[in-house]
């Protein structure tokens, strides 16, 4: 029998054909992920590298490298390829200056590259579906290029696959009358008719220790406690199962549980990995707010809205309690990929961060693979390589940033205020002008100058003024940008107090208050001259010329675009060569305070406490600045001998001057330091080029931003400003032209509760992907999720609810005979227990789980074999802190070895379903990890606090809290013979021994 019902089956409730066999290739990989990665890794390097001399044209050496065929012939030297033996194979010896054959003649493939067709031969090498026509030599005269393919019947027969049909909510099938008493709901009859279809009868109602078990770890992924077994099992209500549901869905806990599920999703870190591991600053607020998303029940369209286009939504939501930008947190999705810091080619690591960006996206929310549409149209799906770079054009669009999240809860209000002290002491000085002597009159008028013409205006020379008011700030720093009329900035020490002028049409940062923080980003622009002026001051802050949309700037090779300010308070001119980028997009960013190394290069904050200007940007092709720094916009003026010298003329307005400047220093003093996230913020609207075999040096057309066209992204108009990441979001949560988004939530929902998905590749609804084992269903379930409000935890109560959840996981022979992979669900699945939740086990059954809710990761314990450069100066604690798993920090280069044994994913991509292994390694780590011995102690102390209790009792209690059930006189007996054993030593050391014995049962990382 098939994986599946059978193609009956699958298409009677989608109202869609099967693809005749003819259309079908004949003999279809069995490794999707392989042929992804030959899609997206391999195939490119042969187009790129190879086809020209050993393609559909010309055969250097009788060999072909455009099939598998001709791969595996090979040429006049023998067979190219050894399928999983990249040693002896012809090709590799080739790539790698072996002794025959040097491939490419002219240089050896990059290192990358080697290592990809290296890996790709070792598995197996892997080959897509041939294409129909001679593709391969389109590719190879620069084709690939997606002209045309949008509108072919090629395209119009892909489109008609079942996951791209409109969702349809199919009418609830028969059953017999002999079970009609088994289905509780809906799911149930989809299930149980499917499986009467095959003579199969569900299994029985599993007990309700086993329930409370079940339902325990799925929804808040931490253990019942005893009590709490022990209150279900005598809760004889007819919704005794229904209130436990409920308490766990109301659980804090419960948004931890499904929180860790959809980081597997954003493939969440905290370090950009490559060869340093730099922190990303603040990536646990991107955590934190999905696990809050998750509690609150945030339907899932608006939380999809909020992932794409978060910090662009009119009316963003408010956490409940702080009052802060909840919305703009979602963006961090995009934020958490891996990041090079110091790459050879800008324009290609900002492509290859796009293009992670993408996969990651479609992924997530579509289950497709468009990432492999990078280099030419999809080979399975209705997919162009036009799609992608209208996708990559919202990217493009688009800056990372460190959101000030609550400036305008907590820090707006006290600038308000300081601005209007403000404009109360300009008042006063305007009248204290009149009543002192015309030398302080002068000084004063001086020191707040009237409007004038920019500074710097274009010459002959070259270089023409930056205006400052297309600028985009985030924060409170850089407020008023390019006052035209001109603006004094307040020094109010306990002992010195200065006015100080600012000329018109600058960009200040310490305007208001040199404690406040801000980023201010110049519009894009391409880099015309060699030469780039900035005539700056100020005592705190950085410029960065970002380069290509890359951020990350650093040494070795990019220190010169950063230019760190900390001087004079009067400007003077700084001066950087750009010769290398000339040609190339760029835009200018003025970081004030802690934003200024806002990408995570570093470890640490700056400090916010000082003041940052600009008073002109020019560029020219000459090394020298257009001309002299000018002279001061007028003299600061001492605020203290003023008041005293207005004191002996009109005393009362001295006071007024005086109590005014007290109340602005008091108010000033209020300003907290801002709370800082990693988000996306909006740049300049750029649409992508095309790019030609997927190669940023071989330029196509300009594609406009749009959805994939098969989602009706064709009939969406181009976003009007901006990335139109708005416009992106709105398109996507619309089912009506989407029907991806509620079929691929609703089947990863359904995987984490059943144990397989109804669609087995959870992350791929193409044509590459597994079909669904019960289409009907899934679409019931789409819908009814659309029709619940998109409601999660409706889709929990639907599932856990059913009779099918609630089955026994025993085997049946005949059963099993009939449908050996349980694809019909007529039992429960046995689940082992992600590394996250046996962790988090071992903590609560330990005493030692501290339940705190969100805030900063706890720093990872490193082992003396965690070695390499990027290590962190510390070790975190052994256990964490007793802080559950999702709060232990991910960093990429030293990710926890516990977590790595159980099969927790590498985070450089989504993962919806991770790989379940059994392995020596897992039992080796329940034996010897230093947690799990430290962890059985502090059960065995629990234990014997408890009071004087007999060894029975005791061996009761310790299987009550393991396993959620009574030991057996069996367990009890053998139990009781280890510690009689071991009763002449310390008892402490006795009870441990038996503890950490128990930790590794495979009931205790089982579920039944």
């Amino acid at each position: 029998m098939s994986r599946i019902v059978g193609l009956a089956a699958l298409t009677s409730g989608l109202g869609v054909s099967a693809a005749p066999p003819g259309d079908a290739p004949a003999s279809p990989p069995q490794d999707p992920a392989a042929v992804e990665f030959f899609e997206k890794r391999v195939r490119p390097i042969l187009v790129e590298r190879c086809l020209n001399c050993h393609g559909p044209t010309k055969q250097k050496g009788e060999l072909r490298l455009d099939t598998r065929a001709g791969v595996l012939a090979g040429g006049s030297s023998g067979p190219a390829v050894e399928p999983g033996k990249a040693e002896s194979s012809l090709l590799v010896s080739a790539i790698n200056y072996g002794e025959l054959y040097h491939m490419p003649p002219k240089s050896k493939l990059p290192a990358e590259e080697i290592e990809a067709l290296t890996k790709w031969v070792a598995q197996g090498a892997t080959w897509g579906v041939e294409a129909p026509t001679d593709a391969a030599a389109t590719e190879a005269k620069g084709g690939g290029s997606g002209d045309g393919f949008e509108g072919s019947p090629e395209f119009a027969r892909r489109a008609r696959f079942w996951s791209f049909q409109p969702i349809r909510k199919p009418a609830l099938p028969a059953v017999s009358d002999a079970r009609a008493q088994w289905p509780r709901n809906p799911i149930d009859r989809f299930l149980l008719a499917a499986m009467e279809e095959r003579g199969l009868a569900p299994a029985g109602e599993a007990d309700r220790r086993t329930l409370i078990r079940r339902l325990t770890y799925d929804l808040v992924g931490l253990p019942p406690t005893v009590e709490e077994v022990a209150a279900f099992v005598a809760d004889d209500a007819p919704d005794a199962y229904e209130k436990l549901v409920d308490r766990l869905l109301a659980s804090p806990h419960y948004g931890e549980r499904w929180g860790r599920h959809w980081l597997d999703l954003a493939r969440y870190a905290e370090t950009s990995g490559h060869e340093f591991d730099y922190d990303v600053l603040n990536a646990y607020q991107y955590r934190d707010y999905v696990v809050r998303a998750f509690n609150l029940d945030l339907p899932y369209d608006q939380f999809v809205a909020e992932q794409v286009a978060g910090d662009l939504l009119p009316k963003p939501r408010r956490h409940p309690t702080e009052g802060f930008n909840e919305s703009i947190l979602g963006t961090g999705f995009y934020f958490l990929g891996e990041g090079t810091h110091s790459p050879v080619d800008l324009r290609e690591e900002g492509v290859r961060r796009i293009d992670n960006q993408i996969d990651v996206f479609s992924k997530t929310f579509l289950g497709l693979t468009v990432s492999c549409a990078r280099c030419h149209d999809h080979k399975f799906d209705p997919i162009s390589a036009r799609d992608y770079y209208a996708l990559a054009g919202f990217l493009r669009s688009s800056r990372h940033q460190q959101a000030f999240i609550d400036s305008d809860v907590h820090i707006a209000p006290i600038v308000g205020d300081l601005k209007a002290i403000k404009r109360t002491i300009g008042d006063l000085l305007v009248q204290a002008s009149a009543k002192l002597p015309n030398s302080r009159r002068t000084a004063i008028e001086a020191a707040r100058p009237s409007p004038g013409a920019r500074v710097g205006d274009a010459t002959a020379e070259g270089f023409r003024a930056t205006r400052f008011d297309d600028w985009k700030t985030t924060g409170e720093a850089f407020g008023d940008l390019g006052s035209a009329g001109g603006d004094f900035r307040l020094e109010l020490g306990d002992d010195a107090r200065r006015l100080i002028p600012i000329h018109a049409g600058e960009l200040h940062g310490g305007r208001i208050s040199d404690r406040l923080q801000g980023v201010v980003r110049s519009p894009t622009f391409t880099i015309q001259q060699r030469y780039l002026h900035l005539l700056a001051a100020g005592t705190s802050g950085r410029i960065n010329v970002v380069i290509d949309g890359f951020e990350k700037i650093r040494d070795p090779i990019y220190g010169g675009l950063t230019i760190a300010i900390a001087g004079p308070d009067e400007p003077r001119w700084i001066s950087r060569d750009l010769e290398m980028w000339v040609g190339h997009r760029a835009y200018i960013e003025v970081c004030d305070g802690s934003a200024a190394d806002y990408t995570g290069a570093r470890t640490g904050r700056v400090d916010g406490r000082g003041s940052l200007r600009i008073a002109e940007i020019a560029a020219t092709a000459r090394p020298e600045p257009p001309h002299a720094p000018p002279a001061p916009a007028g003299s600061a003026i001492d605020l203290k001998a003023l008041v005293n010298e207005l004191a002996t003329v009109d005393s009362p307005l001295a006071d007024r001057l005086a109590r005014a400047l007290d109340a602005y220093r008091d108010l000033e003093a209020k300003i907290p330091a801002p709370s800082l996230a990693p988000a996306i913020a909006d740049g300049d609207g750029e649409d992508e080029n095309l790019m030609i075999r997927g190669n940023p040096k071989t330029l196509g057309e300009a594609v406009p931003r749009r959805l994939l066209s098969i989602l009706g992204g064709k009939s969406q108009a181009s976003p009007s400003g901006g990335s139109g990441r708005l416009e992106l979001a709105q398109g996507l949560v619309d089912v009506r032209s989407n029907p991806l988004l509620p079929r691929v939530l609703v089947n990863r929902l359904w995987k984490q509760h059943f144990g397989e998905g109804i669609v087995k590749s959870t992350d791929d609804f193409g044509a590459m992907g597994q079909l669904p084992s019960h289409p009907a269903l899934l679409d019931w379930l789409a819908s009814e999720f659309v029709d619940r409000g998109w409601s999660l935890k409706a889709l929990h109560r639907l599932m856990v609810g059913s009779s099918a959840y609630r089955m026994q996981s025993r085997s049946d022979a005949k059963a099993d005979e009939l449908d050996p992979n349980n694809v019909l669900l007529h039992r429960m699945n046995v689940r082992r227990l992600e590394a996250e939740a046996i962790r988090d086990a071992l903590l609560a059954v330990s005493g030692r789980l501290d339940r705190t809710f969100a805030g900063p990761s706890v720093a990872p314990h490193l082992s003396a074999f965690m070695d390499g450069r990027g290590r962190p100066e510390a070790s975190g604690p052994l256990d964490g802190d007793g802080r559950r798993s999702l709060y232990v920090q991910v960093r990429r280069n030293f990710l926890t070895p516990m977590f790595l044994a159980f099969d927790a994913p590498v985070p450089f991509s989504t993962m919806g379903r991770r790989n379940v292994s059994n392995v020596p390694a897992q039992a080796l780590t329940l034996l010897n990890d230093p947690l799990v011995v430290v962890l059985a102690e502090a059960w065995a102390g629990r234990l014997l606090a408890e009071g004087d209790l007999p060894v029975d009792g005791r061996i009761e209690r310790l299987y009550e809290t393991a396993f959620g059930r009574p030991p057996t006189e069996r367990e009890v007996r053998q139990c009781a013979a280890f510690v009689a054993e071991r009763q002449a030593s310390d008892a402490l050391r006795t009870w441990t021994d038996l503890c950490h014995v128990l930790f590794n049962v495979k009931e205790f990382i089982y579920v039944d």
